[in-house]
């Protein structure tokens, strides 16, 4: 394999990372003239014990009567970083010190981290970051309705974000809660396609880290390609099954309806749960 190609390939390893990030828009928001610095409790770091971090955070959030706001991601992550990077500017700074005991927590290459989102009602993350704001109290996901957003995290303004957490004062009860999950059903769908998303990143994951190197000369085109399409497989998954979720959580349906709209709602097999089934 000559360097032409294999600088080819390599651009293409870094098209991988930045799909993953998504959930996707790509974008470069000015931070109003500050410098783009990330602070050192901003950075994703691997640790030995991740659901500790979790725990920890909600134990200091209640012990503080502050909301708990764990984020879900990896430096490799454009997304990840660019939201590193406004909350570490003065204005976000201001916005987050009262209200939240912030935890960052570094999912590496798609390592599953099902423990710490079940533990506040969520099936998985479907995407990097992914933003939980939490009252340490009932373990309840209070951001539901702008959680998508952050998905996409270094397009959005920083004057949004400054609008968005600003939203939440402990001493003020006003948010709506969370959609909580108790139906029976609903559970058991989110839990299954929850594992078969974790699947999809047992596979994948080997891949990303395989890409997400300068000299990525030990795969072919061929094998990039392969990775490509396996990664957009995913993705489209991932979306579809979140969207989903969020909405059948807010539906207003007896047993019968949500079995119906359930039904409905189940992706068919996956390419990457056919690779699976042949070993």
């Amino acid at each position: 394999m000559n360097v032409q190609t294999i600088k080819k390939i390599t651009l293409l390893g870094k098209t991988v990372s930045f799909f993953l990030c998504v959930i996707f828009t790509p974008a470069s928001i000015a931070l109003d003239n500050e410098e783009k610095t990330v602070l050192p409790h901003y950075v994703f770091t691997a640790t030995d014990n991740p659901m500790l971090q979790a725990q920890t955070a909600l134990r200091k959030a209640s012990a503080e009567n502050k909301y708990a706001l764990i984020v879900l991601g990896a430096q490799w992550c454009h997304d990840s970083v660019g939201l590193a990077e406004r909350f570490s500017t003065n204005k976000m700074q201001t916005v987050l010190s009262e209200p939240y005991v912030t935890q960052f927590i570094d999912v590496g290459y798609l390592e599953d981290r099902r423990d710490i989102t079940s533990l506040v009602g969520y099936p998985n993350y479907f995407a990097t970051p992914t933003v939980l704001i939490v009252d340490p109290i009932s373990n309840t996901v209070m951001n539901m309705d702008s959680l998508k957003k952050w998905q996409s995290a270094d397009s959005v303004e920083l004057q949004i974000y400054i609008k968005q957490f600003s939203r939440f004062k402990k001493e003020a009860n006003s948010m709506k809660l969370a959609q909580t999950q108790n139906n029976p059903y609903l559970k058991a769908f989110e839990t299954q396609h929850g594992e078969r998303l974790q699947q999809g990143y047992r596979v994948l994951g080997p891949l990303l880290a395989a890409s997400d190197v300068d000299d990525a000369s030990n795969m072919t085109r061929q094998e990039y390609e392969q990775f490509l399409k396996l990664w957009r497989d995913v993705k489209k998954f991932r979306t579809a099954v979140q969207t989903n979720i969020h909405e059948l959580r807010d539906a207003d349906l007896d047993d019968t309806e949500l079995q119906l709209k359930l039904a409905e709602s189940t992706p068919i097999i996956q390419s990457w749960e056919r690779v699976l089934s042949k070993d």
